[in-house]
């Protein structure tokens, strides 16, 4: 969602809102060394932008109904799965989980023992609440603010730059999940107060931590929420310095992570609601309304094309050209990552190479 706020003594067009809402589900353990692949829900099963494609083979764990809303019987499938995932592995965990009245604990469980929050106290003892969530949303209103000002720089007009579909933003979001690095987790979690102590000799040592994720730990000590909001300024003060955004539309870094939508929806939905919305959902897919044919989309245009092979590849050789002789570090990584992505494409490609004969290219008469 853009910054959307301002006075104005006249009638202007504006900036069209997307519709396409999305729910998202976030776990991590207490170390950071562990994030589960968010559970993502969207309306449509096979969106637009999916090219006709599900969201498994698109690498996302996705589900949908008529509302974008968590269920209970999504849920427990997808506990079910984790459980099962667990028990491939030899190992079993506590979860613990607001009492949100979607969150209905499936029976079976073998290798997952789940501890509901008391009411009331969600807000703080919740490590999720005590910064996780407020980072992930905001490195992804900072990638979604960068992305439009790169679309300004490419010459798009100020009004389509925001525009984004369903899987750019799944894509997105993928980003700013993997940019909540393990110290943040680990300060989120401390700062609940949750935490056994580790004085006891025979309390269990500490889980080890994976250096990748010491890698990117912020150099300064300012709290991880202060961090990527800090961030999210960085990028509206650039999308201010082209332009686009005036001054007087800019809105409260709180108020643009927080939409008073998004807060309502949590707080009012009611278990009526839910019955509600899956039987909506069941009665759709019956007569084919979330197909994803025709309905999820924010307009009613085809989707964009995907890029040919030659195509992509004509754009790769030109970034190539245009950062070769920038010693920028980041040019370099750039450069690596080019080539790492150009191998597999075209191995990829040859895959998908089939064998032809030479009866093939003569028609039968």
């Amino acid at each position: 969602m853009p910054p959307d706020r301002g006075l104005s003594d006249k009638k202007s067009s504006g900036v069209k809102g997307t519709k396409v809402r999305l729910t998202y589900l976030l776990a991590s353990n207490a170390d950071g060394s562990e994030k589960r692949p968010p559970l993502i829900i969207g309306k449509a099963r096979k969106p637009r932008a999916f090219q006709n494609k599900t969201g498994t083979q698109l690498g996302f764990d996705y589900q949908n109904n008529a509302k974008a809303w968590m269920t209970a019987s999504i849920y427990q499938d997808w506990l079910r799965q984790w459980d099962h995932d667990l028990g491939a592995r030899k190992r079993k965990i506590i979860l613990l989980q607001d009492n949100f009245s979607g969150h209905i604990i499936p029976d079976g469980l073998q290798n997952i023992r789940v501890v509901n929050f008391e009411p009331n106290l969600t807000a703080h003892v919740q490590p999720m609440d005590q910064g996780i969530i407020s980072c992930f949303k905001g490195r992804y209103c900072a990638g979604f603010i960068k992305r439009s000002v790169n679309r300004y720089d490419t010459g798009i007009t100020p009004s389509e730059i925001y525009k984004i579909d369903q899987l750019q933003a799944m894509n997105l979001a993928n980003i700013a999940w993997q940019e909540v690095d393990t110290t943040t987790i680990r300060n989120c979690w401390h700062k609940a107060g949750i935490m056994p102590t580790m004085d006891s000799p025979t309390a269990p040592t500490q889980p080890s931590i994976p250096i990748s994720s010491l890698l990117h730990t912020p150099s300064n000590d300012q709290d991880p929420p202060v961090t990527a909001e800090d961030a999210l300024r960085c990028a509206l003060d650039d999308l201010e310095r082209t332009g686009v955004l005036q001054k007087k539309n800019r809105m409260d870094i709180n108020e643009l992570l927080n939409p008073p939508e998004e807060s309502r929806m949590m707080d009012d939905t009611t278990v009526k609601e839910i019955c509600r919305a899956v039987l909506a959902a069941h009665k759709a897919q019956e007569e084919g309304l979330i197909s994803g044919e025709g309905d999820d989309v924010e307009d009613d245009a085809p989707g964009e094309p995907v890029p040919t092979y030659s195509e992509i590849a004509q754009a790769m050789s030109m970034v190539a050209r245009g950062i070769e002789y920038d010693q920028d570090p980041a040019a370099r990584k750039l450069e690596v990552a080019l080539a790492s992505y150009g191998h597999q494409m075209r191995s990829a490609r040859s895959r998908a190479l089939t064998t032809t004969q030479i009866t093939d290219y003569f028609s039968h008469t």
